[in-house]
C-alpha cells in the first residue's frame, strides 16, 4: 500500500490530464503556470509541458464557512 501512495504523489499529469483532475479551464490553467502558481516542465526538446499531481494538489485550499456565498463560474 506505501508504494501505491507514493506512486500516486509521483504521478505527472499532461495539459489535458490536468485539466480534467482539476476539473477547470486551459486559460485557468495557463494563468496558474504563468503567475507562479502552478510549476511545470518541459519534455527536454519539445514543447511538451508536464506538471506534478502534488503541485495540482498544491493549488487547492480548504473552504471556509461563507464561502458558498463566492461563484464558482468567475
Amino acid at each position: 500500500m506505501a508504494a501505491e501512495s507514493a506512486e500516486s504523489e509521483d504521478s505527472w499529469f499532461d495539459i489535458p490530464g490536468a485539466l480534467k483532475y482539476l476539473k477547470t479551464n486551459k486559460t485557468t490553467l495557463y494563468d496558474c503556470m504563468k503567475d507562479g502558481r502552478l510549476p511545470f516542465y518541459y519534455i527536454k526538446g519539445t514543447h511538451q509541458r508536464r506538471i506534478k499531481k502534488v503541485d495540482l494538489d498544491a493549488l487547492l485550499t480548504p473552504g471556509k464557512p461563507g464561502d458558498e456565498e463566492l461563484s464558482d463560474s468567475m
